[in-house]
């Protein structure tokens, strides 16, 4: 090329223009900093940098664990100098995994048992919003596939120890504001000195994808420079470009990095090129000044500025706030507070265990890796005793011994002994068969280790009766609870971020579908302004203006744990009158599997006339406890215009009782005072005895009354209670009657 050829230049010397090149190049102005190359960032990326590789170093050696144990569930079961070993005797190294079942089980459980959920409102004024976001965060969770989601991870917490969801925003207009997806344990590191399940003392967590260098160039534009320092120009099917290698019990696996062309029946073979950047996410806390809001339905709300906001009312704090950085293992590429209300991670783990001494995760499988390599070992040390043959033979007792061997082991194998010489072939079946007694010692180990048994996985065990089954399903029920418990903490915190990103990210007008039972769609409408009478707007179904909650349903038990619950109600049920045995099977569906058990239940409610306890009164609800209120009120005051009337008749009764009196002390007539006497006795004790009959009446009506909840059943008892009531009326004014009476014929006499 021209500009490498030798020219001579007169004045000048060798080097001269290389020398002048230099200086032009340092006369020219530097290109200014970029903000993310300041002190300050570089600080905090060093920061990020140490956890990082902290991270790295102190869960290694768990990591190389957790794939071990997911190659066991995947029938990765040998390590290679075992594999070697039986193959060179002639064997397949083969699996006997009874692993896999157990935790199919595990896993299958939490998918037929998938929980539940729903909002509370914090206020009395808000139950009608509570209903309204309990609505769209079911819509969202059919829409970003959430149970499915959430299924996924636990099989990575049922297997390794840990599974990871990831909820958050985004402005993508072909999809939902809210996202929730599923992140692989590989991809993850976590503070593991923290020690809530719900990271919510861990100082940080990390991510990271390999990312194509273009990909990374529209992502982080005017970072081009950095990206590319980083870019690792290797092989697209390298193994060293992962830090996660797959692994085979210790030994990695290196794939071919050339890829293969072939067209026309022709294969040529060429070095496959992938230019590519690790990036990696880091999500932690760091001590900041925020305003925190103390007021109204927002109170505990960070700010991050009030600018425009002086009207909330919000105090100055020093809070442990979430930051949010995009790094290189070079150079910073984006760096943001973050802006969710709810101040945590994206990211939600759930765990399986959790080891005491380091608090570093594992799964079930790591209980009993070591007792299902043995499994495979005596199952193969078996199989090798029952097909081989051991020769027991007198020297000399055949010409060729390599012959004699070689037909030995043949099924058909023709072998001549020498006359009068001792040859005999033994097959070691007594020690082949100890070795399946202890196979099946250890596959008995395996689901005692794990708490699966074979109650639960259905098999045929010496377990006779129904109750025996179902108190060995039980028990393995129970012995698998702290798992799911843990899915359930999950389910709680998930929730609360999503609930949260709602309450603050959900704020345009629009229509969304609800999908009701047996597929029926209908619509609700949310953040729709309507104009009020004075001039002023109002938004329909707000999903912003208010704080809730979010928890999970208690009925959320194990199917097994289920259905015996439900079978025991139904038994009870069979015992008690009809009238009661209907509420008790309405409580008893509510812990089966059948698909329409919602409507089977609100038959059976309207049956009795039981109302929902979760939903709000109707209107039509209202009235009816209004009716039988004013019904109530009605019999006493029946009561007391009856026993008000009975003291007007004591009264009277007085009243002529001291006439008597009066008329026999004049006239001297003992008798006729003591039939006074007795008259006013006679009358209040009366009075007395109609008072109590009224009080234990309407004890019994109000008893009768809350344990009856049809209607027509209602009106029957206090029409009863009416009859009743006008019979102890009637008998109490006779029975006055005939006192009054005796007392003037009393008088009549004495004139």
């Amino acid at each position: 090329m021209r500009e490498f050829d030798v020219q001579s230049i007169r004045g000048q010397a060798s080097g001269d223009r290389l020398s002048d090149e230099i200086d032009q190049l340092l006369d020219e102005p530097e290109a200014p900093q970029h903000p993310l190359d300041s002190d300050k960032m570089r600080s905090e990326l060093r920061q990020m940098l140490e956890w990082w590789y902290l991270e790295r170093e102190k869960q290694s050696a768990n990591r190389l664990e957790m794939a071990i144990d997911a190659d066991f569930y995947d029938n990765y079961q040998w390590d290679k100098e075992d594999s070697a070993a039986v193959i060179d005797r002639g064997q397949m190294p083969l699996v006997y995994n009874e692993i896999a079942p157990a935790v199919d089980w595990l896993i299958g459980t939490e998918r037929r048992t998938r929980a539940d959920w729903k909002v509370l409102p914090r206020t009395e004024d808000d139950v009608s919003g509570a209903d309204v976001k309990t609505k769209f965060l079911k819509y969202i969770s059919d829409v970003n596939r959430v149970p499915f989601v959430r299924s996924r991870a636990f099989a990575d917490a049922i297997k390794t120890g840990v599974g990871w969801v990831d909820d958050g925003v985004q402005d993508d207009p072909t999809q939902e504001v809210l996202y929730s997806k599923y992140e692989d344990w590989r991809n993850v590191l976590w503070d593991s000195s923290g020690y809530e399940l719900d990271l919510s003392d861990a100082r940080y967590v990390f991510r990271w994808r390999w990312v194509d260098e273009d990909i990374a160039f529209e992502m982080f534009p005017g970072r081009e420079s950095v990206i590319r320092a980083a870019v690792d120009d290797v092989g697209a099917y390298d193994g060293e470009q992962d830090d996660e290698d797959m692994w085979y019990l210790g030994d990695p696996i290196r794939e071919n990095r050339s890829g293969v062309l072939r067209t026309s029946g022709v294969s040529v073979s060429l070095e496959a090129r992938r230019r590519r950047v690790k990036l990696i996410e880091c999500q932690y806390r760091k001590p900041t000044q925020v305003h925190v809001v103390t007021e109204g339905p927002w109170r505990g709300t960070i700010i991050p500025d009030l600018d425009g906001q002086e009207h909330i009312s919000a105090v100055p704090r020093l809070m442990m706030r979430v930051h949010f950085a995009v790094l290189t293992e070079a150079a910073m590429l984006a760096w943001s507070p973050s802006k969710l209300r709810h101040n945590g991670f994206t990211l939600t783990p759930i765990w399986c265990y959790r080891r005491g001494r380091d608090r570093l995760p594992y799964g079930v499988i790591r209980r009993v890796r070591d007792i299902q390599a043995d499994i495979n070992k005596r199952a193969s040390k078996a199989l090798w005793l029952s097909n081989t043959n051991q020769i027991v033979a007198d020297e000399g007792a055949v010409a060729d011994w390599d012959e004699a061997r070689e037909e030995a082991s043949r099924p058909d194998g023709v072998i001549i002994k020498r006359a009068g010489k001792d040859f005999e072939m033994v097959r070691d079946y007594q020690g082949a068969s100890a070795q399946v007694e202890m196979m099946t010692l250890s596959a008995q180990g395996v689901q005692k280790a794990i708490g699966v048994n074979n109650e639960n996985l259905g098999r045929a065990t010496n377990a006779v009766s129904g109750a025996a089954i179902e108190a060995r399903q039980n028990q393995g029920a129970v012995g698998t609870t702290e798992p799911f418990d843990n899915l359930r903490l999950a389910i709680q915190a998930q929730g609360e971020k999503q609930l949260s990103m709602a309450e603050q990210f959900v704020s345009e007008k629009r229509a969304i579908r609800i999908t009701e039972a047996h597929g029926k769609i209908d619509w609700m409408r949310i953040n729709e302004p309507v104009l009020q009478a004075d001039g002023t707007w109002r938004y329909l179904n707000d999903i912003t203006a208010s704080r809730a909650d979010f928890v999970v349903s208690e009925q959320d038990y194990a199917g097994t744990l289920r259905q015996v619950m439900a079978e025991s109600l139904n038994q009870l049920a069979q015992k008690l009158p009809p009238e009661s045995a209907l509420r008790v099977m309405t409580i008893g569906l509510q812990f089966s599997d059948l698909p329409n058990k919602d409507e089977i239940v609100a038959a059976l409610r309207r049956e009795t006339g039981d109302r929902d306890p979760e939903k709000p009164m109707t209107p039509e609800d209202e009235q009816a406890d209004a009716a039988r209120a004013e019904a109530a009120q009605m019999q006493r005051d029946q009561a007391l215009l009856a026993i008000e009337e009975q003291r007007a008749r004591v009264r009277e009764i007085n009243a002529k009782a001291a006439k008597t009196e009066a008329d026999a002390a004049v006239s001297g007539d003992s008798g006729q005072a003591d039939v006074a006497m007795m008259a006013r006795r006679m009358a209040a004790d009366e009075l007395d005895a109609m008072a109590e009959e009224i009080r234990k009446l309407q004890a019994s009506l109000a008893d009768r009354t809350s344990r009856e909840h049809t209607e027509i059943n209602k009106a029957r008892i206090q029409a009863e209670a009416a009859i009743r009531m006008k019979e102890i009326e009637v008998a109490s004014r006779e029975r006055m009657a005939a006192i009054a009476a005796r007392i003037e014929t009393t008088n009549q006499e004495g004139e």
